[in-house]
């Protein structure tokens, strides 16, 4: 069945692609942290790491379209910072800054852990009264 509420159809986008993007994270901090006794896991995690980027656009375009339309902007600067940081991120592991890279990486698991987070929240409207 087919949901007519375009607020409600951005905000479950929102959930899924930021849900995605955090596990798609730890997947790579997992592999990242094998890389030293395991070279070889080095394409999957670049390839996860150019996956990981698309996914924080997209959480970003979601979050900003749930905002426009419910008012709740809150998770648009948050996701737009995970997004900026990815772009960061990969350009660091790149250039082969290792130190500010692993940290930076950390980082970004818990700011991707934290708006899957906030995404999954419930809507407003949707949420308990606390008049009760």
């Amino acid at each position: 069945m087919a949901e007519k509420n375009p607020t409600q159809t951005w905000h479950r986008i929102y959930r899924i692609v930021s849900g995605i993007s955090a596990v798609v994270a730890l997947v790579l901090g997992i592999l990242g942290s094998l890389l030293t006794s395991e070279p070889a896991v080095r394409p999957a995690h670049a390839g996860l790491a150019m996956l990981f980027i698309v996914t924080t656009l997209l959480s970003t375009i979601a979050a900003f379209r749930y905002g426009k339309l419910s008012g709740v902007k809150g998770g648009i600067g948050h996701a737009a910072g995970v997004f900026v940081l990815s772009l960061v991120q990969y350009a660091l592991g790149e250039m082969g800054v290792t130190i500010v890279h692993i940290v930076l990486g950390i980082l970004i698991v818990l700011g991707a852990l934290s708006l899957f987070v906030l995404a999954a929240r419930p809507p407003a409207s949707a949420a308990p009264s606390a008049q009760a």
